[in-house]
């Protein structure tokens, strides 16, 4: 068994080994689009989570609260996306979202589509996250709760903090022109246990 084990190691070694002088070998645009140290970021994030959400109208605001979400989050393409699809208790998906790390541009990516708003929402990181949090930014057009659209502008923040394996927390700021940053939604993230 232990010599099975030492030619198993000695093979992934040096399958690892082509495939990295290989990599160099490649054009850029494939090389930049192979799964990189930054995309282990996202690993923690996988499987299939209990969700519990509060919604925030505005600064010192009580908050809406609603559990009984769920989500599953997969990898696609090599593993270099995130996909995220955020269902309601009634089991039908409310947002869908991926996220990646452009190594071209150094930078995380997030793009959202949801029920709640009329266009997608594109972020993009400022290089600055780590294991525990980052953060990614945007902008939108508001549509508003009235029957006319309000078309303020309006700057976004979206937050991952992973606390650890079994537990993280998506969080969505907003800071209008003028005015302070606050939370907007906060979303709580609990691994569902496999069965």
């Amino acid at each position: 068994m232990m010599r099975f084990l030492n030619i198993l190691a000695a093979s992934l070694i040096s399958a690892i080994a082509v495939a990295c002088a290989h990599a160099e070998d490649l054009p850029a645009s494939e090389r930049l689009a192979m799964r990189g140290e930054k995309h282990a970021l996202l690993d923690p994030l996988l499987g299939e989570w209990a969700v519990a959400m509060d919604v925030y109208a505005g600064p010192a605001q009580l908050a809406w609260s609603t559990d009984g979400l769920s989500a599953t989050r997969t990898l696609t393409l090599g593993g270099r996306y995130l996909r995220e699809e955020l269902r309601g208790a009634d089991g039908v998906p409310v947002r869908e979202g991926t996220l990646g790390y452009n190594a071209l541009d150094q930078r995380f990516e997030l793009v959202t589509a949801d029920s709640f708003e009329p266009g997608q929402m594109v972020y993009f990181g400022r290089g600055d996250e780590t294991a525990e949090r980052f953060s990614l930014y945007g902008e939108s057009t508001e549509a508003g709760m009235q029957p006319e659209p309000t078309g303020r502008k309006r700057d976004l923040r979206f937050e991952f903090e992973i606390r650890d394996a079994n537990f993280n927390v998506e969080r969505i700021f907003v800071r209008y022109p003028g005015k302070q940053e606050y939370l907007f939604v906060e979303q709580r993230f609990s691994r569902v246990a496999e069965k």
